[in-house]
């Protein structure tokens, strides 16, 4: 190559027609088409909600039951298995306490 010239290029670059790529073939309607042919994801049916254990009626129940052990605590709640209905489930979701309107976040500054 020549003082201060870039090095050519060993290979010739393609025609005007060609398209670097892939080129898919389809109909291509546009925005109408798209609009007008949704694939929408069909709601999966909703499967009962499994209520949660509740641990303190079933120790209370074996404390009661004069069982004291981990092995005899661990029979009594497969034997007794109680359930949280949804109505009690909400004792276990805690509401974010009421705060004054005026009240500031954070640390004062100097």
């Amino acid at each position: 190559a020549e003082l201060g010239k870039p090095r050519e290029r060993s290979c010739s670059l393609p025609g005007i027609n060609f398209n670097y790529g892939l080129y898919i073939r389809g109909q291509d309607g546009g925005v109408p088409e798209a609009i007008g042919h949704w694939n929408v994801f069909k709601q999966q049916p909703t499967c009962p909600h499994e209520l949660s254990r509740d641990y303190i009626a079933m120790n209370r129940g074996a404390v009661k039951a004069g069982l004291v052990t981990a092995r005899e605590n661990f029979h009594y709640r497969q034997l007794n298995d109680i359930r949280i209905s949804d109505q009690d489930d909400r004792r276990l979701k805690k509401e974010p306490p009421s705060l004054p309107p005026n009240m500031t976040f954070g640390i004062r500054a100097r």
